[in-house]
């Protein structure tokens, strides 16, 4: 019995209580670099859209931009859930959901209130074909970002971890690249912006359980 109140009293000497917020911190000192490099991808590397200031009159605009950043807030606060041992953010999960719900309402009503004429326009434009791709890039900094902080926690769903950091990662990215995209269509954002961000959530679930099993 000695013997065991002596280990328990040597694990426990010397810890410090954890500070309040002490995860948050943690992942806002990974993602400030992160989301300025996947920044600086954007602007010099892409480009902003030529007619930005113009575009920033259109309430498409700002829809297409409020969608990725919805869900990176989203996201944010599922990172902080799995990070934890036995996360799982079922409530961030729904929330994703809806947002995208939303999303494909506006999209719909915006198809409906256009001649058909503009249909393949909204829906495909003229970057239908590497937008996916280029959000995939743009998430790469913040996807490493994710990884590093969630290394210096304790999740244990690898696969979950590692999908979740893909998709806020490409939420972001998503975010990032709608200051460059020259798309309006709110269809077109709801099929190709969420086919690049699932694409980042399905590498980081099959990077997962490689990059964060210690």
């Amino acid at each position: 019995m000695a013997k065991t109140d002596d280990l328990i009293d040597s694990l426990a000497r010397g810890l410090q209580p954890v500070r309040p917020h002490a995860l948050l911190r943690l992942l806002t000192k990974a993602l400030l670099p992160g989301v300025l490099l996947s920044g600086a991808f954007i602007l010099f590397v892409h480009g902003l859209r030529p007619d930005i200031i113009s575009a920033m009159s259109l309430p498409a605009f700002w829809a297409k931009s409020f969608y990725p950043l919805a869900l990176a807030i989203n996201g944010i606060c599922a990172a902080l859930m799995v990070a934890r041992p036995g996360g799982l953010p079922k409530s961030a999960g729904l929330a994703s959901i809806g947002i995208y719900m939303l999303l494909a309402m506006l999209g719909l009503w915006q198809l409906h209130a256009s001649p058909a004429m503009d249909y393949p326009k909204l829906i495909f434009g003229v970057s239908y074909w590497f937008c996916p791709l280029i959000i995939v890039a743009s998430a790469a900094p913040v996807f490493a970002a994710n990884i590093w902080f969630l290394r210096r926690c304790a999740p244990t769903r690898y696969r979950l971890a590692g999908f979740t950091a893909g998709m806020m990662a490409g939420a972001i990215g998503a975010w990032t690249y709608s200051w460059g995209c020259i798309e309006n269509g709110l269809p077109f954002v709801a099929l190709w912006y969420s086919l690049g961000i699932a694409l980042c959530g399905l590498i980081g679930m099959a990077l997962g359980p490689r990059l964060l099993r210690w």
